[in-house]
């Protein structure tokens, strides 16, 4: 039976990206756990393919006019929210089989809060005799409002690697469910927790020099799961924290984060190749704010990749985003040659003005000419863009729509949400726009309705993936797909269509949009229906897209 057991707990959301919940922190902490002498098991209940279709949480209300329906089209956005992974009562009932001392619980996303909230509170009534500590991003910038609940019994904030095994220690020391001395605690840096009526908070804790993961962490993790096209996809962090200072980013330079640390090329390398012996790997994602900052260390790293998969067909991701500015044509074909198919680029904005508004360096110049050379490389980019933040206007975001319209890239539209620890999140908050619940401090919410509305937002949001529905089925000319007659569209309303090809129906959907700029979705039964939107953001849209440029 293991000495501890560490949770990454199921979560509430419209869409999971599985391929990005691997719960490569926990394995970190599983690590330097056992290497320290106790047991450590990794529950990570996300690490299953069904889900359970629940209500839209309260608060939510505004959202079921845009995700209310079904639609089917290759464009729409959301319809159902759902639980994803296992149920609390199931994790507990693990937990009690296991009957560890000492049980971590990810915090990692505020909007996620509720589950790690309810998993520790399952895991306290299933199994009473554990401590409970709660670590990650939220835990870290909310550590008296989550000690207010008294199922968890400690928080770390910072990085959990030494922390964890510091308090697990200490505890291991005490007699079974008794609290070590307050003096004790405070000797743990990262460790917060209640005093009387009061609560103490120990500084972060951050890693002066993070490494990576050894044979026994990885094992923890249920790899079977993560599989794509039949082979593994896995993670790697081969750097922690950001140099910049970007102001909606609670990881930069300007919050309370630790500095930008890179990991040793060989430590990153001998963490794949453990990998490499035990598994077909076909998909990596560097999970790195800025993997491509230092370029003789890229090189170095790119180069002992290609040595270890000689011959193999593996792609390379980096999906946090890529620093335009750090990309060259040397950079680009080692890049290309060691399994990069797909660039992910952060843009931000195309506006000046927006720029300095999220304090960012300005890489649009430096995007143009990646844009140029993955081309001649034959690779394939995504822009980031951000709209809907506090004090931008949904024009700024149509205009830069627009202008990615015109360029060899997929738009990646992120709608603002408030990280807390950001200095947006500080400006949302004396500004009073902040949501009234974490629930609603997500992307598909809509949580800041400033200079933007949420209907405004949402109608930027389906522009973007109807931009990029129209990039996959331009002519080779640059030639929209023909817009229908005011008569043939009524015609098309008035008529049942019964069930549709998602394709044949997309392609209807938009020709339809491209004559009225209406956007419409479509049920399984074939039945059309309008969403709601901004008519002025689609009319400029549409007669600002008159032509795409060829091979777009």
């Amino acid at each position: 039976m293991p000495d501890v057991i560490l949770i990454a707990p199921p979560i509430r959301e419209f869409y999971l990206t599985k391929k990005r919940t691997i719960p490569y922190g926990l394995a970190c902490i599983a690590k330097e756990l056992e290497q320290s002498g106790f047991s450590c098991t990794v529950i990570d209940a996300l690490a299953r393919d069904k889900s359970k279709v629940i209500e839209y949480p309260k608060g939510f209300d505004h959202l079921v006019p845009h995700y209310g329906k079904t639609d089917i089209t290759l464009f729409s956005l959301f319809h159902h929210y759902r639980h994803f992974g296992y149920s609390f009562e199931h994790i507990a009932n693990l937990v009690r089989q296991e009957k560890p001392f000492l049980v971590g619980i990810s915090a990692l996303f505020t909007p996620y809060w509720d589950q790690a909230l309810d998993t520790a509170r399952a895991v306290k009534r299933f199994w009473p005799n554990a401590f409970i500590v709660l670590g990650g991003h939220h835990a870290t910038q909310f550590p008296k409002n989550c000690l207010e609940n008294d199922d968890i019994d400690f928080i770390i904030q910072g990085e959990g690697e030494t922390p964890m095994v510091q308090l697990a220690q200490l505890l291991k020391s005490h007699p079974p469910g008794n609290l070590p001395d307050a003096d004790d605690l405070r000797q743990i840096n990262g460790i917060a927790f209640r005093l009387g009526n009061g609560i103490v908070l120990n500084p972060p804790a951050w890693a002066d020099s993070p490494h990576g993961l050894d044979q026994n962490a990885l094992d923890k993790i249920d790899w079977h799961f993560y599989r794509r096209n039949k082979k593994a996809a896995i993670t790697i962090v081969a750097s922690r924290g950001c140099p910049f200072s970007c102001s909606y980013c609670a990881v930069s330079a300007s919050s309370n984060y630790a500095n930008f640390r890179m990991r040793p090329v060989n430590d990153v390398l001998d963490e794949i190749k453990l990998q490499a012996r035990s598994k077909q790997i076909g998909f990596i994602d560097f999970e790195d704010e800025n993997l491509t900052l230092k370029k003789s260390w890229v090189l170095e790293l790119l180069h002992g990749i290609r040595q270890i998969f000689k011959g193999e067909d593996i792609e390379l991701r980096a999906m946090n985003g890529l620093f335009p500015p750090s990309l060259d044509t040397e950079i680009l074909t080692a890049m290309k040659a060691s399994g990069f198919k797909t660039l992910n680029l952060s843009v931000g904005s195309f506006s000046a003005t927006q720029l300095k508004r999220f304090k960012r360096p300005d890489v649009r110049d430096a995007h143009d000419r990646v844009l140029e050379i993955a081309k001649e490389l034959d690779m394939d980019c995504v822009s980031y863009l951000i709209g809907a933040a506090p004090g931008q206007t949904a024009e700024t975001t149509l205009n830069d729509l627009l202008a990615l319209a015109a360029r060899r890239t997929i738009a990646g539209l992120s709608i603002y949400y408030p990280a807390p620890g950001s200095a947006d999140y500080t400006l949302c908050e004396k500004q009073q726009l902040l949501p009234n619940d974490f629930t609603l401090m997500r992307s598909t919410a809509f949580p800041v309705p400033d200079r933007t509305s949420r209907l405004e937002a949402v109608t930027l949001l389906r522009l973007a993936r109807i931009l990029n529905f129209l990039k996959l089925c331009v002519d080779p000319n640059g030639v929209l797909p023909e817009a229908l007659s005011a008569g043939e569209i009524l015609d098309i309303e008035n008529s049942c269509h019964g069930k549709m090809d998602r394709y044949k129906a997309s392609i209807l959907l938009i020709r339809m949009f491209l004559t009225d700029g209406i956007p419409r979705g479509m049920d399984h039964e074939g039945g059309i229906y309008h969403h709601p939107h901004s008519m002025d953001l689609c009319r400029k849209f549409i007669q600002e897209l008159v032509l795409l440029p060829a091979g777009v």
